[in-house]
């Protein structure tokens, strides 16, 4: 179970309501907002910003069927709230960004380093 902060209060979830609400819900219930990126890299499959007391923001490739943009999402949303999904594949685990100093840049990049 993971605990976050929205706007209207704290909300607890598990990994079971996290694939069993219907996404719409689950979205309004973590204060989650969803945009299509322009990236067109097919390695990309979504990015996710969590930032203190602002709506999470979900990136999701465009051209994705609709299956694949919910699980996506599911999974972006469970990083950023810091819901253990283990055992996931390596390939899915995702960087979540909390802010956008040269500090949280750096660290993006040497965690890219790393993973090549």
């Amino acid at each position: 179970m993971a605990s976050v902060d929205t706007f209207t209060g704290p909300v607890s979830i598990t990994v079971e309501e996290l694939f069993s609400t219907p996404l719409d819900q689950l979205l309004t219930q973590l204060n989650a907002e969803t945009g299509v990126a322009s990236i067109t890299d097919p390695n990309f499959y979504g990015a996710v910003v969590a930032r203190p007391g602002h709506p999470i923001f979900l990136l999701l490739p465009a051209g994705r069927d609709d299956f694949e943009r919910d699980t996506v999402a599911r999974k972006l949303l469970a990083d950023a709230i810091g819901l253990d999904l283990t055992p996931l594949p390596e390939p899915l685990k995702a960087l979540v960004l909390t802010d956008f100093t040269d500090k949280a840049r750096a660290k993006a990049a040497e965690q890219k380093e790393q993973a090549a």
